[in-house]
């Protein structure tokens, strides 16, 4: 049975307890990236970055559960933006101390850059929800078939 495209997007029909639920996992992926990147959990080598490592894995391996959750495509794509917008604003409001608040807001809401975050959250997102289903499709599978298995010795 393949789902339709409303269901891969937004999921299946879910309580609003469940979105409130997917809404706070993206916030606490984005306030939990700020923080272990501001207490250098995370750490970033320097030179040119474009995607943050430790945030792109944060965000891919929450992009695996939400597929695996069957949440739809659009969660896994918030949930891993905000990884990278809780990096940007480590960056932007604890990496640069000598900019003016303008400064910093406006190097956190820089459109090339935010732009950049979204494609890259598009692509590894959709990487990670679709790791996410098909496992979750290849468990059931393989329960399927241990269970007629054994209902048939």
């Amino acid at each position: 049975m393949i789902p339709g495209l409303r269901t891969v997007l937004v999921g299946r029909s879910r309580s609003r307890f469940q979105w409130t639920v997917d809404v706070l996992i993206a916030l606490l992926v984005l306030v939990g990236t700020f923080g272990a990147y501001a207490l250098d959990v995370f750490q970033v080598s320097g030179g040119v970055i474009v995607l943050p490592g430790a945030a792109t894995l944060v965000g891919f391996v929450v992009a695996v559960g939400v597929g695996a959750r069957r949440s739809g495509l659009l969660v896994a794509w918030v949930s891993l933006f905000a990884a990278y917008i809780g990096f940007q604003a480590e960056w932007a409001f604890l990496g640069l101390s000598s900019h003016s608040l303008g400064g910093k807001l406006a190097f956190l809401f820089d459109p090339v850059g935010l732009a950049v975050l979204g494609v890259a959250s598009l692509i590894i997102g959709t990487v990670g929800f679709a790791v996410g289903s098909l496992g979750r499709l290849g468990i059931e599978q393989f329960r399927n078939r241990t269970g007629s298995q054994q209902s048939h010795e």
